[in-house]
């Protein structure tokens, strides 16, 4: 399913994170009933046993098809109840990245929906500051990109599954939390999980082989000069790096700070 931006189940700790609705009230709670302390003990597959069980089709993780986002696709997969993924498709995205999510879909019999700019607002930002904007205005591109289409995502959610790590930056380390409620910009309060925030990028490549996951073949690449890709966006914004350098240093090559996309208030980028 592509979009254009312009149950049962459930264990004995996952039930108790949620108040008890009052007579008459609906089922499904409202993220405000959660109890944000008990989530953020839980476990990753706790709590995406919980997520799902308990919102539904209203919960979803969304990815960009890092080794973290397969990560939890994998683990929702084995869950017994059904799940949700949504891929944020800037329209600059590696061939590699694309044959990945055909890859995922096959392989987990799940669609993959995806939420992408509209072809106006792409049009906009060319005639304003031509096809490569990314380079005199990037902010604005993400935004255009990819925050605007998460925003597009959001509304269809009452809690957005997320792959950040702490090990991934400082500035993630610093500003993440395993749950926290957030509002959308149109004044909706959505739970944001971030399952594997406390795993660190070998608990991740252990669990990656065990499981013999399916990751971007770009991963693979190696340059005659030792050059290797450690993160992966889009295609003009994301570079192989030498052995050594920071990760983070190939997202956005020509910028210093937290290198980050804006699509998370905190945390960074996806």
């Amino acid at each position: 399913m592509t979009h254009s931006a312009s149950t049962s189940g459930g264990g004995t700790e996952a039930k108790a994170a949620v108040s008890a609705a009052a007579p008459g009230q609906p089922a499904t709670p409202s993220v405000l009933d959660v109890d944000l302390d008990r989530l953020r003990a839980m476990g990753a597959e706790e709590l995406l046993e919980f997520a799902f069980t308990t919102f539904g089709r209203r919960a979803a993780i969304g990815t960009s098809l890092q080794k973290t986002g397969i990560a939890m696709i994998d683990l929702a997969s084995r869950l017994a109840t059904p799940w949700r993924v949504f891929f944020i498709d800037t329209l600059l995205n590696h061939q590699e990245t694309y044959d990945l999510l055909k890859e995922v879909e096959r392989r987990y019999g799940t669609p993959v929906e995806r939420f992408r700019p509209s072809g106006e607002s792409v049009e906009w930002l060319y005639k304003t500051f031509g096809q490569h904007a990314h380079y005199f205005n990037r902010q604005l591109c993400c935004r255009t990109r990819k925050a605007i289409p998460l925003q597009e995502a959001l509304e269809t959610l009452d809690v957005w599954i997320s792959g950040l790590r702490g090990d991934q930056s400082s500035h993630r380390a610093d500003t993440a939390a395993k749950a926290e409620v957030i509002q959308t910009e149109r004044g909706r309060d959505v739970l944001k999980l971030n399952p594997l925030l406390d795993w660190t990028e070998q608990q991740l490549e252990a669990y990656s082989r065990e499981h013999d996951l399916p990751h971007n073949r770009l991963y693979d690449y190696v340059s005659q000069y030792g050059e290797r890709y450690t993160v992966i966006g889009c295609v003009h914004c994301h570079v192989p790096v030498k052995e050594g350098f920071d990760k983070r240093m190939g997202k956005f090559p020509w910028e210093q700070g937290s290198k980050e996309c804006g699509i998370h208030e905190k945390g960074g980028g996806i």
